[in-house]
């Protein structure tokens, strides 16, 4: 990202295309602590952010046929473009091969269980890699993903994008936290409130960048600006509320499971309450 008028970029690079470099180290534990640190890197979070911006801005070409080729074409051709563009890493290569099976999956309007290409874009893979199951990166991008998914009904039910936008976060931040607990063996205990704050956020803040970096200049920098102090601040408040984070977290094998269980039903609940309310 090009300096300019644009003084605190470091986030806004991360953000948008997952440079840390310009980061600080306090920066970064705030983001951490707050439970927020998957911000930072290019996940499915920012892929399905950006192939929903795409979407919106041509949902004038109609639910027809025609209309789903062409939004569906432009929303695969930004979300490889911007794979390559930061890096075409493993986890953002994943995360555009799986929004691309839901992307034509819509284009083509097949009644497809998203369960189903979630699971067929984890064989495939695992085709290409078998040890990718052993991967940290892999085990969260899926685990996340499968959370969403299992929520959509409470999700959609929310009815407002900003709404949705913090239930999708909540949701994969919920359904990753058997992973980082047993890898990093530590547990932020006020992600949701983060979650629901900061992430419709960043949504507009990868929104802004991307229109920053094609437009470089006062207009384009400001509410980019003033938006990237805002986040800094609200991160830096819930990151240092009593007891933030819990570390040293080790549970035996059996709490590993009660907690996964937990998890699994928590995200299943909306399944049946949503439906049966339908």
């Amino acid at each position: 990202m090009q300096n300019g008028p644009l003084q605190d970029g470091g986030v806004a690079e991360a953000l948008a295309l997952g440079w840390k470099a310009d980061i600080g180290s306090d920066t970064k534990a705030h983001y951490r602590n707050a439970g927020l640190a998957h911000l930072l890197a290019v996940s499915g979070l920012h892929v399905g952010i950006l192939a929903a911006i795409v979407g919106g801005l041509f949902w004038w070409t109609g639910r027809e046929r025609r209309g789903r080729i062409i939004r569906g074409s432009l929303q695969l051709l930004a979300v490889w473009g911007f794979a390559f563009i930061t890096g075409a890493a493993p986890s953002t290569l994943r995360a555009a091969l799986m929004f691309s099976m839901f992307i034509v999956n819509d284009m083509v309007a097949r009644r497809v269980v998203p369960l189903n290409l979630l699971a067929l874009a984890a064989i495939v893979m695992l085709i290409a890699d078998p040890l990718l199951v052993y991967d940290i990166s892999w085990q969260l991008s899926f685990s996340a993903v499968a959370g969403i998914l299992l929520a959509q009904p409470a999700i959609q039910a929310l009815r407002t994008p900003v709404g949705q936008a913090a239930a999708v976060s909540v949701a994969a931040t919920l359904a990753t936290l058997p992973v980082v607990v047993a890898t990093f063996h530590r547990l932020p205990l006020y992600f949701i409130i983060a979650n629901v704050i900061v992430v419709p956020i960043a949504g507009v803040i990868l929104a802004l960048s991307l229109l920053y970096m094609i437009v470089p200049c006062v207009a384009t920098a400001w509410p980019l600006e003033l938006l990237l102090r805002g986040t800094d601040t609200l991160t830096g408040w819930v990151g240092s509320l009593p007891g933030a984070v819990a570390e040293d977290v080790y549970l035996s094998t059996p709490m590993m499971v009660v907690l996964t269980l937990v998890v699994v039903i928590t995200l299943l609940l909306p399944q049946f309450l949503f439906r049966r309310e339908a």
